[in-house]
This record gives C-alpha cells, structure tokens and sequence, in this order.
C-alpha cells in the first residue's frame, strides 16, 4: 500500500505517462488539427484532475487502527 509520501510520486508518473502516450499516440496516427486538438484534450483533463484531486481525510475507524499498530 501507498504511504502518504508515495502517492504524491504516484500521480505525477501515472500523469507523465499518460501524457506520453497521449503524444506517441498523435505522432504515429498522424492527426489533423481537430484530432490534435481533442487528443490534447483527452491527455491532460485526466492527469490534470488526478494532479488536483484531494485525498479525504482519515476516518476515526482508521485513526484507532494506526494507533494500535
């Protein structure tokens, strides 16, 4: 399991990557500018929402759970 220092890192290669291969993707096919246009779209909305998306924070269940470990 992801500590709280590794998701942070996590999301910024899962996003990397995704957004590599959103460009390999338009290199290869070759695209028009309305298929770059919406390529470029499919490629950053999702790693930029992943980026900006918050964890919710730790529920008392889990809070009596780490203090006994």
């Amino acid at each position: 399991m992801l500590t709280g220092m590794e998701l942070p890192y996590s999301k910024v290669t899962v996003s990397t990557l995704w957004l590599m291969t959103a460009v390999v993707i338009a290199i290869v096919a070759d695209l028009s500018w309305t298929g770059v246009i919406a390529l470029a779209t499919f490629g950053l909305l999702p790693p930029l929402a992943m980026l900006l998306w918050t964890d919710p924070a730790q529920t008392i269940s889990q809070s009596i759970h780490e203090a006994r470990r």
